[in-house]
């Protein structure tokens, strides 16, 4: 009697469409404060204890193709056994203890692979978390709620934003401190997921589960040609688009003498805008046009990169950063209802994690090649030489943003 009296209460709140909605973005603004605590400021710190790009393209690199690794072996099982929330507990749990023990190093290489484990755990864990959306919610309703979840996470980190801002100047000792308190914030955000646990059961009931080993599944997605074209074009943009990543702590740091206050401040403006256009997104989400939304929202990020590119102060770069926002806040949504709209039901994960894998790996090779390329333009400790290459990758971010007209409608 009690199992049964246990399993109805299961099925109404699997019903509960609404109630789920807002545990789920309750959870998410949670994980999204402690995060933004520290996250943001990796590459400054790692910045501040070794001026080497090369290092900063390993730390790209590895954050970047790792992960997605993780995600294309892992995905096909997420899939098959349907324990969304179960992977979500277990990888955000352990990634929140790793901050604590990021606090504790100062050698840049050892920092380097904890920041790596930590990313590899995190992009298991958005792996589940989108797949869930998917799963669970219907149609419409799953723009409404990654753009819900997006904006309440984007105020969160807002929030984080002007808390060190109002730290004028943290030191690294401080910036250790903050590690050591996402650390304790972002565990108990994981615990929130023991709650969500009857999802999963929810969810099997819903459906057989799949016997499709990872050589079936990934046969299965590399046969659907208009998700392969997708993912190759954004891949090659994803190329292009981290040739900057390497060289933007770097600039922050050495050209324009930015302050961890002033990196604060340049995420506020951004984190701003993304909240107010978000909300606009929420509301006419469903109304959107995701092809032609889409080629708008990359090509718009080409603006950062042609801000510290033609910069004469920090000023600028805030502009810059709040111009950015809505392109932002766009790509955030569209690019998961594009996978969607074109992937098979009940096989989100797997296709998530393949365009996941597919565009990291572009990403952490185009990291690694401008890492590699901004050394040899700072040999004589040149730093403002890097402008150059900045307007160049502006450029290249545009041609490879109109890549995409050619993707299925």
């Amino acid at each position: 009697m009690v199992s049964v009296k246990v399993e109805v209460e299961d099925a109404e709140h699997c019903r509960n469409i609404k109630g789920i909605e807002k545990f789920i973005i309750l959870r998410q603004s949670l994980a999204s404060l402690a995060d933004n605590f520290s996250a943001p400021y990796i590459g400054y710190y790692l910045a501040s204890l070794t001026p080497s790009g090369a290092i900063q393209g390993v730390l790209q690199f590895s954050t970047n193709a790792l992960p997605t690794l993780a995600q294309v072996l892992i995905g096909p099982y997420i899939d098959r056994f349907k324990k969304y929330v179960f992977v979500l507990f277990i990888s955000s749990f352990i990634a929140s203890f790793l901050w604590i023990f990021i606090s504790l190093i100062q050698n840049p290489l050892t920092l380097t692979t904890l920041v790596t484990l930590r990313a590899v755990l995190v992009g298991v864990a958005g792996l589940s978390f989108t797949s869930l959306i998917g799963v669970v919610f219907k149609g419409s309703e799953r723009g409404r709620v990654i753009s819900n979840v997006n904006a309440v996470s984007q105020l969160m980190a807002l929030i984080t934003f002007v808390i060190i801002a109002m730290l004028i100047n943290p030191s690294i000792d401080t910036l250790r401190m903050l590690f050591v308190f996402s650390g304790v914030l972002s565990t108990i955000a994981s615990v929130f997921w023991i709650r969500m646990f009857f999802l999963d059961k929810c969810i099997s009931r819903e459906g057989e589960l799949s016997n499709l080993g990872l050589a079936k599944v990934l046969s299965i997605v590399i046969r659907n040609r208009y998700f392969v074209k997708f993912s190759l074009i954004f891949s090659a943009h994803m190329m292009v688009v981290a040739f900057a990543w390497p060289l933007f702590p770097l600039m922050q740091r050495y050209v324009f003498k930015m302050s961890v206050s002033e990196i604060a401040i340049l995420n506020i403006y951004g984190t701003a805008s993304q909240i107010v256009f978000q909300l606009i997104v929420t509301k006419y989400v469903h109304r959107l046009k995701i092809k032609k939304m889409l080629v708008i929202s990359r090509v718009g990020i080409l603006t950062y990169t042609l801000s510290y590119a033609l910069a004469t102060n920090t000023i600028h770069i805030y502009i810059a950063n709040a111009i950015l926002g809505p392109f932002i806040a766009l790509s955030n949504v569209l690019i998961p209802l594009y996978v969607f709209q074109t992937s098979t039901y009940g096989m989100y994960a797997s296709y998530l994690a393949t365009l996941n894998f597919m565009q990291g790996i572009a990403s952490a090779l185009g990291s690694i090649i401008g890492g590699t390329v901004v050394d040899r333009f700072i040999m004589n400790n040149d730093f403002n030489s890097i402008k150059l290459l900045m307007l160049l990758i502006s450029i290249f971010r545009g041609l490879t943003a109109l890549l995409l007209l050619k993707i299925r409608d």
